[in-house]
């Protein structure tokens, strides 16, 4: 069999196959540089949690505001403790005065017209006007104070609910409901009397002190003719 003769490069040829395989890998290399530095999309997984949209903030929620009191046409509004009273009433304290200048000054040491902290802090916080029969020298063992309170409709419920729960005896008068309780301790004779018609709360306590009819006075003082 004739034999085959081994193929042979030459030099030039050697040359062409260099450079081809020169620019070949150039290119590849440029390629990829390229594909890797294309921008992302703005969804791609695996960016900075920077980048990404902040989430909106909920709104704050509304403040809850307690009920106030709403005053119907015809309801009493006194605007002074002068107002409540009867010339009469006014006049059967004896040495007792109205609102002496001593119940006025900051700390003094006076009531609202209950004894039960649920009660005056209902009186505190509502539209009220307090009036104070008391010693014009400063504290003493006899004082009567008297509030006139606005409530709302929720408010009446507190209230009654509240006297109820404290176990004062109360029953219809005049109108509205009264509520009373008395004791005596130490010599000292201790009560508070309330009185509950149309949103017009009138919350008294007394201490060794009070005329008869006292509250009967101004009740028919404030709804005179009705």
């Amino acid at each position: 069999m004739p034999s085959h003769a081994t193929p042979t490069i030459t030099p030039g040829r050697t040359w062409v196959l260099l450079i081809l395989g020169g620019i070949v890998t150039v290119f590849v290399v440029f390629a990829a540089i390229y594909v890797v530095n294309l921008p992302r999309p703005a969804n791609t997984p695996g960016l900075d949690a920077g980048a990404r949209p902040a989430p909106t903030e909920s709104p704050a929620p509304e403040p809850v505001t307690s009920p106030t009191a709403v005053v119907a046409p015809g309801t009493p509004q006194p605007s002074s403790c002068a107002e409540i009273y009867s010339p009469a009433m006014k006049q059967a304290f004896g040495d007792l005065v109205l609102n002496p200048k001593w119940t006025t000054q900051p700390g003094a040491d006076v009531g609202d017209g209950a004894y039960d902290p649920e009660l005056v802090a209902v009186i505190t916080s509502s539209e009220h006007l307090t009036c104070r029969w008391a010693s014009p020298a400063g504290p003493s063992g006899s004082g009567v104070d008297t509030s006139v309170v606005w409530l709302s409709p929720e408010q009446t419920t507190t209230v009654t609910e509240r006297l109820a729960e404290l176990g004062y005896g109360c029953y219809e008068e005049l109108g509205g409901l009264r509520c009373l309780t008395e004791s005596e301790t130490g010599g000292l004779l201790v009560g508070e009397s309330h009185f509950l018609r149309g949103g017009v709360w009138l919350a008294t306590r007394y201490t060794n002190a009070g005329p008869d009819g006292y509250t009967h006075d101004i009740i028919n003082t404030l709804w005179a003719g009705t």
